[in-house]
This record gives structure tokens, C-alpha cells and sequence, in this order.
């Protein structure tokens, strides 16, 4: 729903895992291996060939967006950031209570029924209203002609990235190498996009993003908003997404003349 309505062409890409997308091999779920998967849309997608683009990361996503920008500055024309920071996680941190990341390494994501992947579900620790949750959003839903349920949701993706990602500085190296390209020139905007209710942010490392680049970065907090604002506020979130769109898309026409 959330691209029907963006201003301009899109792609929405699902990280190794996560939606329709193969998790692979968890050896090789890495910072690096993340960010060489949306390279290769970039380089293979007749979209963003050559192109400049506004790269858009929620959650987890905002972190691959982080260590994107990082790696490939020159690609980016704005960055926004939802409910993320660059703090770092531990693996205990997870808030999930006697997660089982053992059975989420080995989950399946389709399943013969829906009270089969209720269960699934609730073996690895997953409360029943998140997974309640899951399916109003369209996130677990029925696919096939015998009845088979399908979860867009890989445990193993957030038991990974806590383990190989959240736990460690890549958040603090990422934005100072981020810092080091954009700051000087001024010519790419960040946007931090922060939930009021629940969300995952906290104050003390947002203002730490901002003080590391006060002249290219600006916050907004939406104080009626969750964690996924995309569906939360929508159309506020919308109208702003679109703004910093039109926005970049001026300042690199300008740019170019």
C-alpha cells in the first residue's frame, strides 16, 4: 500500500529471509553479505542503474541502509532512517522472553495450517498476539489451494541479525564512515524518523547521530506513531517520504547544472 502511494517509481526489496526471499546459509548472514544483496538489485534493477536514489530502511532494514550508505555514498541522493540508531544490542537484549534460537534457525516458513505455524511460533517464544499481529498486517497469510499458511517472518533473521549484526559497533562505524562522505559536502540529506510510541530508538544515541553530522541530518518524531510508522501513520508518513523525494530529486538536478 505504502508504494501505490510514493511519488515516484519504487522497489521494495526483502532482505535474505524475509519475505519471499531465501534465508540461505546462516554462516553467511553477515553485514557485508546484506549489503552486497541490495548492491546487486542496484546494479541489476534497469531502475537504479547509474542512478542516484532515495534509499529507505525501517527497523533492521534502517541498519542494512546504514552500512549501505556507508559502503556506496555516491549511489545515495537521501537516506531515511525508521525507528532505528546506531546503538549497540546484545544478543540478551532481545526482547523476546526464552527465544529458542535454535528452533528459529530451523523454522519453515509454510506450513500445512495456521494453528501448525501458531505453533511453530510459539515454540521459538513468540507470544500468540504478535503472531495475531502478523496476520491482520498480511504478514502470515494463506497461500495455496489446500489451506497452506505462509510466514514472511523468518525468526532466524532477527536471531542473526542480534547475533551478527545488532551486537557488535557496525552501527557506530557505519555512521561515522557516512559522516566522513556527506558532511563534507552537504549534498545528502538524512532523515531520522522516530516513533513516539514504543519505539526501538533511544534518545541518547539519536542525538549522537545527529551531533556527528548537525548540518546534513534532521529528526522528526511522530508522536502518534509505533515502530513500523509506514503502517502506524501512513499518511503522514507518506507526505513526508514524498517531500524528502521531491526534495532530493531538485537538489540533484540543481546539482547536475
Amino acid at each position: 500500500r505504502v508504494q501505490e502511494r510514493i511519488s515516484s517509481p519504487s522497489i521494495a526489496i526483502d532482505c535474505r529471509g524475509c519475505g519471499n526471499s531465501d534465508l540461505g546459509d546462516p554462516d553467511d548472514f553477515t553485514t557485508d553479505a546484506l549489503v552486497a544483496d541490495v548492491k546487486s538489485v542496484v546494479d541489476s534493477h534497469p531502475l537504479l542503474q547509474k542512478k542516484c536514489f532515495v534509499l529507505v530502511g525501517h527497523s533492521m532494514g534502517g541498519r542494512i541502509a546504514m552500512c549501505y550508505a556507508a559502503k556506496y555514498p555516491e549511489d545515495i541522493s537521501a537516506l531515511v532512517i525508521e525507528d532505528m540508531d546506531i546503538r549497540r544490542r546484545t544478543v540478551e537484549s532481545n526482547f523476546i522472553p526464552n527465544f529458542d534460537e535454535t528452533k528459529a534457525l530451523s523454522f519453515e516458513k509454510s506450513h500445512p495450517n495456521l494453528d501448525s505455524l501458531r505453533k511453530a511460533f510459539g515454540e521459538i517464544g513468540y507470544p500468540s498476539d504478535m503472531v495475531d499481529k502478523w496476520v491482520r498486517e498480511g504478514r502470515v497469510y494463506e497461500h495455496g489451494s489446500e489451506g497452506q499458511y505462509w510466514s514472511d517472518v523468518h525468526p532466524a533473521f532477527r536471531a542473526l541479525c542480534y547475533r551478527r549484526i545488532f551486537d557488535s559497533n557496525s552501527g557506530s562505524a557505519c555512521w561515522n564512515a557516512i559522516e566522513q562522505h556527506y558532511a563534507k559536502s552537504n549534498a545528502v540529506k538524512v532523515h531520522l524518523l522516530v516513533a513516539g510510541i514504543g519505539s526501538v530508538c533511544e534518545e541518547e544515541s539519536i542525538n549522537e547521530m545527529i551531533e556527528c553530522m548537525p548540518a546534513t541530518t534532521s529528526v522528526k518524531t511522530y508522536p502518534n506513531g509505533y515502530h513500523s510508522l509506514h503502517g502506524s501513520v501512513m499518511e503522514e508518513f507518506l507526505c513526508d517520504l514524498n517531500e524528502i523525494i521531491a526534495d532530493a530529486k531538485s537538489s540533484h538536478l540543481q546539482g547536475k547544472l
